[in-house]
């Protein structure tokens, strides 16, 4: 499913085109929008959640889990709108969230995969993206078109609202996600597939990043755990920094995802102190300098920062696709074919319930 990335996009993107008129205007006159979701759909949100701060001046937005939203936080109201991510529009903790939404009263916005699934009846509005219902277990495909639709969708908003340049330009700039996405699966797969056979036997992985490649690498971690059981930890880079550092090893492996931008001396010194340690580094970057100081890279292509989650969990994608062949284990199926987690799943989600 990671390579059908391009061509879903595409459709995502022509499917935000033909709608954003629609539901940006029930958008209207909300001062607060807070996003949610759980497991990936959650990253989606977190990553969704940096376009908004870039281009909202008045209307605040953040992104909370979904069981956190419900339970342990009192932000909706008349005047707000809930943004929900789930792939399927089935999960339970989602709809419960939405459902104490709407009875705040405020607005209710779904982002899904499937048409006619319950969070589309429950919403005040949805989207339908992608190309159909995800087969793989591990989300890949309806994660970054969850994102690329929240972006897009926030930038008409903006730019309607106000006539801002900026959202102009990620307007413009949405049309290259496509193409470029596809550019990195063929220039870099090979290169990924042969980082992933020799690093197969490392005994941890880091993921690290800051501000919005926090949500790439937490949602690269769970994709390391789901398609091939890696031990894997994600953390924001100066948190990294500030402890978990010091449990470094040769046989540990850092991923750090960095665009140029204000983290950039402290992903310096991440890469310097990994050096002096002999701890193996690949750096996700566009920063050449980086690229020098990591012992392995992958050069991404220059695009503004909020959409970098878009293209940089390609790479980390693909990376977890080929550690699962390595080790011999089906990425697709998350340990559901082995009867003890499939029991272990009916605990967690009693039928219906995801």
């Amino acid at each position: 499913m990671i390579l059908g990335q391009p061509s879903a996009l595409h459709a995502t993107l022509e499917i935000c085109k033909k709608e954003a008129a629609d539901i940006t205007s029930y958008w209207g006159g909300n001062n607060k929008f807070v996003l949610t979701g759980c497991g990936t759909s959650f990253h989606a949100a977190q990553a969704s959640s940096y376009m908004l701060y870039s281009l909202f001046q008045k209307t605040g937005a953040e992104a909370i889990q979904s069981f956190e939203l419900e339970h342990y936080y009192n932000l909706l109201g008349p005047n707000s709108l809930q943004m929900a991510f789930p792939h399927t529009g089935f999960t339970k903790t989602t709809l419960d969230a939405m459902m104490k939404a709407k009875e705040s009263g405020a607005r209710t916005f779904a982002i899904t995969g499937v048409k006619g699934s319950p969070i589309t009846t429950l919403s005040g509005r949805s989207i339908v993206v992608g190309n159909g219902r995800e087969k793989s277990r591990a989300h890949t495909v309806s994660y970054t078109c969850a994102i690329l639709a929240a972006m897009y969708l926030s930038a008409y908003y903006t730019q309607s609202q106000t006539s801002s340049t900026t959202a102009e330009s990620f307007l413009e700039q949405f049309n290259d996600i496509p193409q470029s996405v596809l550019s990195t699966i063929e220039h870099y797969e090979k290169q990924v597939a042969e980082l992933a056979s020799s690093l197969s036997k490392t005994s941890q992985f880091f993921f690290v990043g800051s501000g919005p490649k926090i949500a790439t690498a937490y949602e690269a971690s769970l994709k390391m755990k789901e398609t091939n059981y890696s031990a894997a930890e994600a953390m924001e880079t100066e948190q990294f920094l500030h402890g978990p550092w010091v449990s470094l090893k040769p046989t540990t492996v850092v991923f750090l995802a960095a665009t140029r931008g204000p983290s950039r001396q402290r992903n310096v010194d991440l890469l310097r102190i990994c050096k002096d340690l002999s701890v193996p580094t690949i750096a996700i970057t566009d920063d050449k300098h980086l690229v020098e100081l990591a012992k392995h890279s992958i050069f991404m292509p220059d695009v503004s920062e909020e959409l970098s989650p878009l293209e940089y969990i390609v790479p980390l994608q693909l990376f977890a696709y080929y550690t699962s062949l390595s080790k011999g284990i089906n990425p697709d199926l998350i340990h559901y074919d082995d009867p003890r987690f499939w029991a272990a799943r009916q605990i967690i989600f009693p039928p219906g319930t995801h």
